[in-house]
């Protein structure tokens, strides 16, 4: 009875929480009908517990319910773990508390692939190609280690001390270490990339991208830049204020940028204040198809206000504003609360399930009167055909990769000081021997020939990946692309 007695007690607090997040989100007149129902749900809850043939746990069961009722809402309403959200709240706060290292799970072992300057590791002398074989007296490898293992072992509070066992070139090493911030960048990279332009490589849009923004294009102007290219490739989106706040730099004042609206919010407007730092200077925004949410918004306001040209290809297409509401469980409920609208009244949300319709044709027009469109996404104003692999190029790389990765991998930890310090002669040199170690993994030594120079290539950039910085490998990488070549065509005319 007791058993009982607590697990009525128990449901009674859950059904009271559930009931709050459905009044909120279906509210009525008629609440007595969203009592039975709840009744009904309870009723079959209680059923299922108290009589079901195998061992079923609450939290399996509500986990189903959860899961049901999500189900039947957009995909970006979900449910958010304890253990998810942390990890979610750092990457979006611009820093976080850890030991500074970048590493790659191989073989069952943590390896160091990069150390961060100036954080903890690099005072404790740890290097690139060191592995973390043990922390605070336990072991540190095996089948279980995962990288949510390993982020939730080497994360924690700021000044936490932490002893490593390092495995270093067949020697053990401990080393003490202390938590600090490790910073979390928005901006990967930016630079002075042809006369005077400049070239920002944004990543997403965290509580610090707007500080960084502005940092870094004061420091380009100072270089001499008077034209941007702006890169929100693959860029997820994220903060709603830090992509109006980017959109307000290069716009004049008491312009729309973007405005939001929900069954439950009431409209809402952000306008332009005319204090932006680039109003003047020609613009490119480089978008693709994992543009998404606040980069549109951003890509969007350019091209409404025809303040600069789209590069590209079509973006993601979600259109949708999120709010995060805090659980007493530790976690949260991201629920999707309002469209987004660009400034000529876009919204861009693309379907999200097959029986859904959209008026994708619909026309609107850009404030100097040309015609764009509302189709599940931006539509560029320069599209730029996507780079693809061969068939045979894209079975090989996609069947070998995880063995690829670890060989290139093992090329990088045996050729670390040749490789930094001069990698172009040292592939040059034994680009045969690179090209050997892809050819032992194919059936059909015929065709791969036929492609040896873009598979060394890709080969080549994987090992490179644990060698550079991610400022020099998207220099790297930029050379031969082809969104940037359209930018710097549009900017040099």
């Amino acid at each position: 009875m007791k058993q009982k007695k607590y697990y009525r007690f128990y449901k009674i607090g859950f059904w009271f929480f559930i009931l709050l997040i459905l009044l909120e989100l279906f509210p009525t007149n008629h609440n007595t009908r969203n009592y039975e129902k709840l009744n009904h749900i309870e009723e079959l809850y209680g059923v299922i517990l108290e009589n079901y043939q195998s061992s079923i746990s609450e939290d399996s069961l509500i986990k189903s319910l959860r899961e049901g009722m999500l189900s039947n809402l957009d995909p970006f309403t979900r449910y958010i773990s304890k253990e998810e959200l942390m990890r979610v709240n750092e990457d979006f706060a611009g820093d976080f508390y850890g030991i500074g290292v970048q590493f790659t799970i191989i073989r069952d072992t943590v390896m160091v692939i990069k150390v961060i300057d100036d954080g903890p590791s690099e005072k404790a002398g740890l290097l690139a190609g060191d592995r973390i074989i043990g922390v605070d007296s336990e072991n540190f490898t095996g089948k279980e280690i995962d990288n949510s293992f390993v982020m939730n072992t080497l994360r924690g509070k700021r000044g936490e001390k932490v002893e490593l066992k390092i495995f270093r070139k067949n020697t053990e090493l401990n080393k003490t270490l202390y938590r600090d911030a490790i910073p979390l960048n928005s901006i990967e990279t930016s630079y002075l990339i042809k006369d005077n332009i400049g070239y920002v490589k944004l990543d997403k849009f965290s509580a610090t991208t707007y500080t960084e923004f502005k940092e870094v294009v004061s420091n380009l102007k100072e270089e001499g830049v008077a034209k941007l290219i702006l890169d929100l490739r693959g860029n997820p989106g994220g903060y709603l204020d830090q992509a109006v706040d980017i959109v307000n730099e290069f716009l004049e004042g008491n312009l729309e940028i973007v405005s939001t609206e929900g069954k439950h919010r009431k409209k809402n407007t952000y306008y332009s204040n005319n204090k932006g730092s680039f109003k003047k200077g020609d613009l490119v925004i480089l978008i693709n198809e994992e543009s998404a949410s606040a980069s549109e918004i951003v890509a969007g306001a350019i091209q409404d206000h025809d303040r600069g040209h789209i590069v590209g290809r079509k973006s993601f297409g979600k259109g949708m504003v999120g709010e995060q509401v805090p659980l007493n469980d530790g976690g949260a409920f991201r629920i999707t609360v309002s469209k987004y609208y660009t400034p000529s009244g876009r919204c861009i949300q693309k379907p999200y399930h097959s029986s859904d319709t959209l008026a994708s044709k619909k026309e609107f027009r850009t404030k100097q009167g040309r015609v764009v469109f509302s189709e599940g996404g931006i539509t560029p104003d320069y599209l730029v055909s996507n780079d693809t692999m061969s068939h045979f190029e894209s079975n090989f790389w996609n069947k070998n990769y995880n063995t690829l990765y670890e060989k290139a991998f093992d090329f990088a930890d045996n050729n670390r000081v040749e490789l930094t310090n001069n990698y172009k002669k040292y592939f040059k040199k034994n680009r045969d021997k690179l090209f050997s170690e892809m050819l032992e993994l194919s059936d059909d030594s015929l065709m791969i020939h036929s492609y040896k120079d873009n598979l060394i290539i890709l080969f080549e950039n994987l090992i490179l990946n644990q060698i550079l910085s991610t400022q020099e490998l998207i220099y790297r990488y930029n050379k031969d692309d082809e969104y940037l070549e359209k930018a710097l065509e549009i900017l040099l005319i």
